[in-house]
């Protein structure tokens, strides 16, 4: 650990916002090891709804902190999903393709995923029905968890974002332009996070979910599902660690809007 920091005598409460808390939260540990028990991401959420598309992580890079998780690719081409160490793109035709080591990223979330607990619902679950199960058997609203669900899929609506040009739109913007399919009779693995609601503007409070096929063919970020014979696996987690961009955009970016309004568009 590193030594305690000074304190900042120039810093009142009303100015501290939820996004500057999470870091002064994680300073203390802002230099040790990552580890398996740590949830990483290489941008906030906000930068992402801002625009800031370019990739500034390579996947290469992202492996050396988790082998599960999420997120997009450069210029918003797509879905990024990772499952059991392989990270895939699933492009705007809904079609999942096996990421190169040099495919960058400008927004994921990552983690080796350990399971803590199990769950095997009986019957056909919604979409709402599987959050609701989720939350009524985490141990609190207020940590951090990785979600994997596989079952039989009755039917899926998902999309995949479209690829963007310089000068970049708002993700509000750009996110119509997004591919919307709708899949029947899959096979196939959730992989999501439940972020707390403090931890707006870092990433996505609540559920965030994308879909990969067992046949590894298809897959998207899911909008609604019906399914059944759900596994459930969830890896508990209270370490977060976030790689902050060094690119223009980001530097230059005002982080004064609030965007939860936007992500609730943007994720729904």
């Amino acid at each position: 650990m590193v030594p305690p920091r000074k304190q900042l005598p120039f810093l009142k409460p009303a100015s501290l916002t939820p996004l500057f808390l999470v870091f002064l939260f994680l300073s203390g540990c802002a230099h040790a090891h990552h580890g398996r028990e740590t949830i990483f991401q290489n941008a906030p959420i906000d930068a992402l709804m801002a625009g800031c598309y370019d990739g500034t992580m390579s996947v290469r890079s992202l492996k050396e902190y988790g082998d599960f998780g999420l997120g997009t690719l450069d210029a918003l081409n797509g879905e990024m999903v990772a499952l059991n160490g392989v990270f895939y793109q699933i492009k705007p035709d809904g079609k999942a393709y096996v990421l190169g080591n040099k495919a960058k990223s400008p927004f994921a979330a990552v983690t080796f995923f350990d399971r803590d607990r199990e769950f095997s619902p009986p019957g056909e679950m919604s979409f709402e029905d599987l959050k609701r199960f989720l939350d009524g058997r985490l141990r609190s609203p207020n940590l951090l968890y990785a979600v994997k669900v596989e079952g039989n899929f009755k039917s899926l609506k998902v999309r995949s974002a479209a690829p963007q040009k310089e000068p970049y739109p708002v993700l509000t913007e750009a996110i119509k332009e997004q591919k919307v399919f709708e899949l029947k009779d899959q096979q196939g693995t959730l992989v999501g996070f439940r972020f707390p609601s403090y931890m707006g503007g870092v990433n996505v409070p609540g559920y965030h979910f994308h879909f990969l096929s067992k046949d590894r063919a298809v897959g998207g970020h899911v909008l609604d599902l019906s399914m059944r014979n759900a596994r459930i696996e969830v890896d508990e987690t209270r370490k977060f660690s976030m790689k902050l961009p060094d690119n223009e955009a980001f530097l230059k970016f005002d982080f004064k809007e609030n965007s939860e309004t936007a992500i609730a568009k943007v994720e729904k």
